[in-house]
């Protein structure tokens, strides 16, 4: 929601620093705080599904051709995580990278909700 271009350049810069932290960190652990998953990793998770399909396209995270697949380590634990029992089934990444589209009418007047990215388009599932 940056109203002024170095407003933008400084949120942007702290989520390529957010990414980075995160990809440190899980290239030396299934997890973010080890071998085991954690809250961590819960509060992470949904972030970390909608940021290809919403994140990145319309807020311009990071910079606009920015993509969690950027990340080995995070794109490894994304799939490690949807494995999980009970993940895949309890997020539906239509709706969930919809809704942003849908809701925010300043940085969408269109309305128009791009096709949407699915758990197969961003390799969780074959």
């Amino acid at each position: 929601f940056a109203t002024t271009q170095a407003a933008y350049d400084v949120a942007s810069a702290d989520v390529r620093q957010g990414l980075q932290l995160c990809q440190e960190r899980l290239s030396k652990s299934d997890y973010l705080c080890g071998k085991t998953f954690t809250e961590a990793d819960l509060r992470l998770l949904p972030t970390a599904a909608r940021f290809d399909g919403a994140y990145a396209p319309l807020f311009k995270a990071g910079g606009t051709h920015l993509r969690i697949r950027d990340y080995p380590a995070i794109d490894a634990w994304l799939k490690r995580c949807w494995k999980l029992p009970g993940v895949s089934e309890s997020i539906d990444l239509a709706d969930a990278c919809g809704s942003y589209y849908r809701q925010l009418f300043p940085l969408n007047p269109g309305g128009i909700v791009p096709s949407p990215v699915t758990p197969k388009a961003l390799g969780l599932e074959d």
